[in-house]
């Protein structure tokens, strides 16, 4: 009886051990031809690139190899270029002056008021211009890149608003607000007012009324003065930390799914002319296993 039951438990535990397992994928890919000059495929502007697949597999993935959809750029990495920030303002009503400042850091220990108002901002202010009227002025682009160590460090930009109780308190917008990581080969858009509208932190002391305060939306920051009684206000608004180096993985276009029938081909038309890497994916999983076929092209697109 003993021998029975350890049989059985043996059995139940290889049972239990053993993986789902699958083959690779026997996919293959071909182009014309006729259109191959050494180890390059060369396409007019508006061509179909038309890719013809032989073989049974699952799925299918495809990297164009245009920027932002590059197989080696499918993992998060990081790269420091040229930090910068732009937007427009403009500020009506009222003659306050040096009523907003710019201000940015790298080190916010906390977003705590205290934290925040002790932090070692850097007014940067004068890296670019302020409107002084209702008529609406480009900050410029300003280089930010002196204020962060390296491509793992974060950055925070605030505007920091100052009326004065006694006369009118002016009344200041921010637009197209955006700070960027420019590469020699893309800028990556680290943040913008509509990309970012859920996540600006505002303090100050003046919360009723409401627009007495900072109140970001997705097309602009504001910031209402009160009238000669109103209050000094003392307000902030920051964006939430910025990593400056971090780029997002590329990604890939599904071209076909295990639910799908197998396809004979795949057709892509470059939109520009350049030398891009064509990568497609093809894979076969199960919950325990994944085993994949990689075939590449170098595209050759010219005007």
């Amino acid at each position: 009886m003993k021998k029975s039951l350890i049989i059985l438990f043996a059995l139940a535990a290889v049972a239990c051990s053993k993986k789902m397992q699958v083959d690779r994928p026997d996919f293959g890919v071909s182009l014309d031809p006729a259109r191959r000059v050494a180890d390059t495929f060369v396409y007019r502007l508006g061509d179909s690139t038309r890719f013809q697949f032989n073989g049974s597999v699952g799925n299918i993935a495809f990297y164009s190899g245009e920027t932002g959809k590059r197989y080696d750029s499918r993992s998060t990495t990081y790269q420091l270029g040229k930090v910068t920030l732009s937007f427009s303002s403009k500020s009506e009503f009222g003659a306050q002056t040096n009523t907003l400042q710019v201000l940015a850091t790298n080190k916010l220990p906390g977003f705590d008021s205290a934290s925040v108002v002790n932090a070692a901002w850097k007014d940067i202010s004068s890296r670019g211009k302020l409107a002084t009227s209702a008529t609406v002025v480009p900050f410029g682009t300003a280089d930010l890149t002196d204020l962060v160590g390296n491509a793992n460090d974060s950055l925070f930009i605030a505007f920091k608003y100052s009326g004065v109780t006694g006369t009118t308190q002016r009344t200041w917008t921010i637009t197209d607000f955006s700070v960027n990581n420019v590469l020699a080969d893309r800028n990556i858009a680290l943040s913008t007012v509509a990309a970012d509208v859920a996540y600006w932190t505002r303090y100050g002391n003046v919360w009723d009324p409401a627009n007495g305060r900072w109140t970001p939306s997705a097309t602009d920051l504001k910031i209402t003065g009160g009238n000669a009684s109103a209050a000094t206000n003392t307000s902030w608004i920051i964006t939430r930390p910025l990593y400056v180096g971090r780029i997002a993985p590329d990604v890939s276009t599904g071209v076909k799914s295990i639910n799908e029938p197998d396809k004979t081909e795949y057709v892509y038309v470059y939109p520009a002319p350049a030398v891009y890497r064509a990568t497609f994916i093809a894979y076969n999983h199960t919950v325990d296993e994944e085993k994949s076929t990689i075939r590449e092209f170098i595209i050759k697109v010219i005007p």
